[in-house]
Protein backbone atom coordinates (compact mmCIF):
# COMPACT_ATOMS: atom_id res chain seq x y z
CA UNK A 1 0.00 0.00 0.00
CA UNK A 2 1.13 3.38 -1.00
CA UNK A 3 2.28 5.93 2.02
CA UNK A 4 1.82 9.42 2.18
CA UNK A 5 5.10 11.25 2.29
CA UNK A 6 6.32 14.07 4.51
CA UNK A 7 9.27 15.90 3.45
CA UNK A 8 11.16 17.81 6.04
CA UNK A 9 14.10 20.78 6.00
CA UNK A 10 17.50 18.64 7.80
CA UNK A 11 17.53 19.96 11.38
CA UNK A 12 20.07 22.37 10.95
CA UNK A 13 21.72 24.04 8.37
CA UNK A 14 23.35 27.20 7.59
CA UNK A 15 22.33 30.46 6.55
CA UNK A 16 23.60 33.69 6.25
CA UNK A 17 26.39 32.57 7.98
CA UNK A 18 24.60 31.42 10.86
CA UNK A 19 23.71 27.43 12.11
CA UNK A 20 19.46 28.05 11.77
CA UNK A 21 16.22 25.66 11.88
CA UNK A 22 12.84 25.63 10.15
CA UNK A 23 10.31 26.67 13.15
CA UNK A 24 7.61 24.57 11.01
CA UNK A 25 9.47 21.46 10.42
CA UNK A 26 11.17 21.58 13.83
CA UNK A 27 7.33 21.12 14.91
CA UNK A 28 6.66 18.25 12.74
CA UNK A 29 9.31 16.47 14.50
CA UNK A 30 7.93 17.20 17.74
CA UNK A 31 4.56 15.54 16.47
CA UNK A 32 6.41 12.59 14.82
CA UNK A 33 8.23 12.10 18.57
CA UNK A 34 4.32 12.50 20.18
CA UNK A 35 3.00 9.74 18.15
CA UNK A 36 6.18 7.87 17.06
CA UNK A 37 3.75 5.12 15.19
CA UNK A 38 3.75 7.89 12.44
CA UNK A 39 7.06 6.82 11.06
CA UNK A 40 5.93 3.59 10.42
CA UNK A 41 2.93 4.85 8.59
CA UNK A 42 4.82 7.46 6.61
CA UNK A 43 7.77 8.24 4.17
CA UNK A 44 9.87 10.87 5.18
CA UNK A 45 12.55 12.50 3.34
CA UNK A 46 14.65 14.75 4.59
CA UNK A 47 15.78 17.70 2.07
CA UNK A 48 18.30 20.34 2.34
CA UNK A 49 17.46 23.64 2.48
CA UNK A 50 19.13 24.98 -0.64
CA UNK A 51 16.23 25.58 -3.37
CA UNK A 52 15.95 23.92 -5.61
CA UNK A 53 15.16 21.03 -3.76
CA UNK A 54 14.91 18.57 -6.15
CA UNK A 55 12.97 15.48 -4.85
CA UNK A 56 9.74 18.03 -4.49
CA UNK A 57 10.99 19.72 -7.92
CA UNK A 58 10.21 16.39 -9.21
CA UNK A 59 7.15 15.58 -7.83
CA UNK A 60 5.19 18.65 -7.89
CA UNK A 61 6.91 21.96 -9.76
CA UNK A 62 9.20 24.07 -9.03
CA UNK A 63 6.54 26.17 -7.84
CA UNK A 64 6.15 23.65 -5.04
CA UNK A 65 9.22 23.29 -2.65
CA UNK A 66 7.85 24.62 0.50
CA UNK A 67 9.04 21.98 3.39
CA UNK A 68 7.14 20.78 5.37
CA UNK A 69 4.94 19.16 2.57
CA UNK A 70 2.92 16.26 2.96
CA UNK A 71 1.95 14.43 -0.18
CA UNK A 72 -0.78 12.27 -0.50
CA UNK A 73 -0.63 8.72 -1.39
CA UNK A 74 -4.29 9.13 -3.67
CA UNK A 75 -5.47 11.76 -4.15
CA UNK A 76 -8.04 14.02 -2.71
CA UNK A 77 -11.21 14.83 -4.15
CA UNK A 78 -11.34 18.26 -3.03
CA UNK A 79 -9.62 20.81 -0.83
CA UNK A 80 -10.64 19.18 2.57
CA UNK A 81 -12.36 20.60 4.98
CA UNK A 82 -9.95 23.00 6.11
CA UNK A 83 -9.75 24.15 2.17
CA UNK A 84 -5.40 23.27 2.79
CA UNK A 85 -5.22 20.34 0.31
CA UNK A 86 -3.46 21.77 -3.24
CA UNK A 87 -3.00 19.91 -6.21
CA UNK A 88 -0.01 20.05 -8.50
CA UNK A 89 0.90 17.49 -11.56
CA UNK A 90 -1.68 15.04 -10.58
CA UNK A 91 -0.87 14.87 -6.87
CA UNK A 92 -2.62 16.45 -3.87
CA UNK A 93 -0.58 18.00 -0.66
CA UNK A 94 -0.66 19.88 1.90
CA UNK A 95 2.31 22.35 3.26
CA UNK A 96 3.15 23.94 6.62
CA UNK A 97 2.80 22.15 9.52
CA UNK A 98 -0.75 23.16 11.22
CA UNK A 99 -2.65 21.58 8.26
CA UNK A 100 -0.17 18.58 8.20
CA UNK A 101 -0.71 17.70 11.64
CA UNK A 102 -4.29 18.60 11.26
CA UNK A 103 -4.73 16.26 8.20
CA UNK A 104 -2.91 13.58 10.24
CA UNK A 105 -4.70 14.00 13.39
CA UNK A 106 -7.99 13.12 11.42
CA UNK A 107 -6.36 10.34 9.16
CA UNK A 108 -5.01 8.56 11.86
CA UNK A 109 -6.89 9.85 15.01
CA UNK A 110 -4.41 11.65 17.03
CA UNK A 111 -4.73 14.74 18.90
CA UNK A 112 -4.97 18.19 16.41
CA UNK A 113 -3.29 21.61 17.08
CA UNK A 114 -5.10 23.79 18.56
Amino acid sequence: MAKDTLYLLNTSFEKDGALRFCPDCAMMEGYLATFPQLRDMLDIVRVDYPRPRPALVDRLGEAHQNAPTLILAAPSADAGPHGEIQSANGLSFLTDARPITRWLAARYGLAAPL
